[in-house]
């Protein structure tokens, strides 16, 4: 007989406000340990045995997010609504507590930099992710969005740091489950990063991530553009901006940051965000995915309202009975429909597992987009209501009604 899919190896007790993250082969949980003190516990997965537990002082309500760079974990929690109120910084090996800032931090996990936002006066600034320690700082005179240069991964921020709306929020994570977000490399060594900062002036600026240095400066657009969000992809540089009552997009050269390209585009609410090597754009309904060097139209996903990555494989999220969900995966090169999703639930943000619950049933069916292209894999029914579930190489944990945490090893 072939071994199943999937193959339970444990669960664990969570209880009332915990929380959890799978970022890899580990689990890590956060949980009361007394009336009033929390615990940090990384397992190892897929067997689920403990590596080490700290001391977790409770921020707000939950983890939102954890990031890893190198050696570091980065534990930032907050409330429910996705605000971030403060981070700790854990050693991975050992869970000795590093260094905690009462702030959100945008990770740039490849150069080893992270970068806090101020917004009164507007401020920027780096710290080392290993110490914790100022890196420098800058004052822009404006408000101000940036992004990281080169990394496989999205590293962006703005003033105010921007939350997901609700509804896109609702459609992914929940359930006491958390954001993950790690280096391509892992190395946390401190690569000679760059970070692009869009001044409200019109001003941009090209920085070295690690000493802040202004390498180059230029006014593309003019002084009457709003920059509103700028990312990195595809070995090029994108900015969303408004001027003059319209919006528009520009592509810069992210050397000499001369423009390449620059269109109107009337954008909705969902704004702009990155789908591999492509820009997607949220414009009424439809999501369109730009070539960042060229600006020209790859493809066009209707009736979605953002595209997200899930782990090298592509998500449109969209309307459906109760809010916004995920409707189907959709082909890179081409946007065309690869999985009908309707009816299926996404685990944390960029995870590709997904659950549905059977009209009137007490059990939940879990599956994984394979990649590269995001087929539907079914792995298997647990015999009962699953509130949200994760997965790493190795593993698929999830959370029950009782915020247990059930544990399956994951054939290849």
């Amino acid at each position: 007989m072939p071994e199943p899919p999937l193959t339970e190896t444990g669960s664990r007790a969570g209880g009332v406000g915990s929380s959890y993250a799978v970022v890899g082969d580990r689990l890590y949980l956060v949980r009361r340990a007394g009336e009033a003190t929390w615990s940090l516990t990384a397992l190892r997965l897929p067997a689920g045995t403990d590596i080490w537990t700290s001391a977790y002082a409770a921020t707000g309500e939950r983890i939102i997010r954890i990031d890893t760079a190198g050696p570091v974990v980065m534990v930032s929690g907050g409330e429910t609504t996705g605000r971030i109120l403060r981070t700790d910084a854990y050693d991975a090996d050992t869970g000795r507590r590093l260094w905690s800032v009462p702030e959100e931090i945008v990770v740039d996990a490849d150069a080893n930099t992270g970068y806090v936002s101020d917004a009164d006066p507007p401020r920027l600034r780096a710290l080392d992710l290993a110490t914790g320690r100022q890196l420098w700082s800058a004052e822009p005179g404006d408000r101000y969005t940036f992004t990281a240069l080169g990394g496989p991964a999205p590293v962006a921020g703005r003033i105010p740091p921007r939350d997901a709306p609700e509804s896109e929020a609702n459609a992914v994570g929940g359930a006491g489950g958390a954001t993950v977000a790690t280096g391509s490399a892992g190395s946390g060594t401190g690569r000679a990063g760059r970070i692009v900062v869009f001044v409200r002036s019109g001003r941009i600026e090209l920085r070295d991530a690690r000493t802040g240095v202004v390498l180059k400066a230029a006014s593309p657009l003019g002084d009457e553009v709003l920059p509103l969000s700028g990312l990195s992809a595809g070995g090029g540089l994108v900015l969303f901006y408004a001027q003059h009552g319209s919006t528009g997009m520009v592509g810069l050269d992210p050397d000499t940051l001369d423009v390449r390209w620059r269109m109107p585009y009337d954008i909705d609410g969902g704004g702009i965000g990155r789908c591999l090597a492509l820009v997607c754009v949220s414009s009424h309904s439809d999501v369109l995915a730009l070539d960042p060097l060229t600006g020209r139209l790859r493809w066009r996903a209707p009736g979605a309202s953002f595209v997200v990555e899930a782990r090298g494989q592509l998500v449109a999220l969209g309307t459906v009975p109760g809010g916004l969900g995920p409707v189907r995966t959709v082909d890179p090169d081409t946007g065309a429909q690869v999985a009908d999703l309707r009816g299926w639930r996404t685990g944390a943000r960029g995870d590709p597992v997904v659950t549905r619950i059977p009209i009137g049933a007490a059990t939940t069916v879990i599956a994984i987009l394979a990649p590269p292209s995001g087929l539907l894999r079914p792995l298997g029914t647990a015999p009962e209501v699953l509130l949200g579930c994760q997965s790493g190489p190795t593993a698929i944990v999830c959370r029950t009604a009782t915020g247990t945490l059930r544990i399956w090893a994951i054939r290849a």
